[in-house]
């Protein structure tokens, strides 16, 4: 037994580590459980730091994936939207790591003796990278979200310039047609970014149609480099 072994059982063990998760919010009374649509994007950020911390325990080391810190910032634009307090985030990382205690231990037993304290702090490091950087970016999606806007750029409409309207695009786009560019963006494929998200591919061709639309643009790549133009 070793490494990848209890990397798998870790895997194996995150819809436990998830219900758990969600069963202690619940008793917290956690706005975050309090709606299907809040509760999916908790699930996801969720899953997916626990997948993290499944592939360092097998790796010996924690690797940032692509695209987490945007998605991260997007979320916690969100979260004023929903009305959902960014403390609220910060109390679901503790949470979610106490659900994740009792998976953790039984997966690095899986390792050889000598080696479980290394891989148990292997794992403590991941979650607090994978958990911590998630945490920064939504804080700072949340408090640019917060920012009045300045009124002056209302009052030009009719004669705005082309920055100005692909930035009001943008500002339209939900945060599922966000997300699902930002999958774009990692080169997934609809049919890929669907499993991911758990939608179906004409649900993820009608969001990307309708971020087109509102991007005005036609194509992939003018999407990207609409939406992302700092790195377009």
């Amino acid at each position: 037994m070793g490494r990848q072994a209890a990397a798998e059982q870790l895997r194996a063990a995150i819809a436990e580590i998830i219900e758990g998760y969600r069963t202690a919010l619940g008793r917290l009374g956690s706005p975050l459980v309090s709606r299907e649509d809040i509760w999916r994007q908790c699930r996801h950020q969720a899953e997916s730091i626990v997948a993290e911390c499944a592939q360092a325990l097998e790796a010996g080391s924690y690797v940032t994936p692509q695209g987490v810190g945007e998605y991260s910032r997007l979320l916690g634009a969100h979260r004023v939207v929903q009305q959902v307090p960014v403390s609220e985030s910060v109390r679901a990382a503790e949470v979610l790591w106490q659900a994740m205690e009792g998976a953790v231990a039984r997966a690095v037993g899986q390792v050889p003796e000598e080696d479980r304290l290394t891989a148990a702090q292997t794992v403590t490091t991941a979650f607090r990278a994978a958990a911590g950087s998630r945490l920064y970016q939504g804080i700072r999606g949340y408090e640019e979200a917060q920012r009045p806007r300045e009124p002056e750029r209302a009052e030009h409409a009719p004669g705005m310039s082309a920055g100005a309207e692909e930035a009001q695009g943008i500002g339209l786009l939900t945060l599922r047609e966000r997300e699902i560019l930002e999958a774009v963006r990692a080169g997934l494929t609809n049919r890929l970014i669907g499993r991911r998200l758990e939608i179906s591919e004409a649900t993820v061709k009608r969001h990307l149609h309708n971020a087109y639309r509102k991007l005005g643009a036609s194509s992939r790549v003018q999407a990207l480099n609409k939406a992302f133009p700092e790195q377009s």
